[in-house]
């Protein structure tokens, strides 16, 4: 069995599910964000930038998209992750033909998460990238160090 790497935010109000659990049994390691409530604002909406989205090398958006604040929630994660990180919503039956706008683009399932395989591979194929980009960012720099004190 192929095991998968790389983090996982689960924004998610019922916290804990039994397929956050088989995402962790894949290898995943899986945080938690139970979204916005009466107290709390989401951080990349009110300041753009989310130190747990950071840290993440993909997203499974749970939230109820019949909210304004939520769909607002996911053009910023849509927006911050780009291309590069896994963005999977799960949406209630009929949101995803009433916010086919929206979600146009994304991995999307109806009432659960669907393919966790599928989900797995890209998460795990994101955090491969990060860490590639990031040996080579390392790599650069150190050259462009050394040829600076050779001058």
């Amino acid at each position: 069995m192929v095991y998968g790497s790389g983090t996982i935010l689960d924004v998610n109000p019922a916290a804990f599910s039994d397929e956050h659990l088989s995402l962790e049994a894949l290898g995943h390691q899986v945080l938690v964000c139970p979204g916005p409530g009466a107290s709390r604002r989401c951080p990349l909406v009110e300041d753009g930038s989310c130190a747990i989205v950071d840290a993440t090398d993909g997203v499974v958006f749970r939230l109820d998209l019949d909210d304004a604040y939520h769909r607002e929630m996911l053009r910023c994660y849509r927006q911050e992750l780009g291309e590069v990180g896994p963005l999977h919503v799960v949406v209630r039956p009929g949101q995803d033909r009433l916010h086919a706008a929206l979600l146009d683009g994304l991995s999307v399932s109806v009432g659960d998460l669907g393919n966790l395989g599928a989900i797995s591979s890209q998460v795990s194929m994101a955090s491969a990238a990060r860490h590639a980009l990031t040996e080579l960012a390392d790599t650069g720099q150190r050259s462009t160090r050394r040829a600076a004190e050779s001058i």
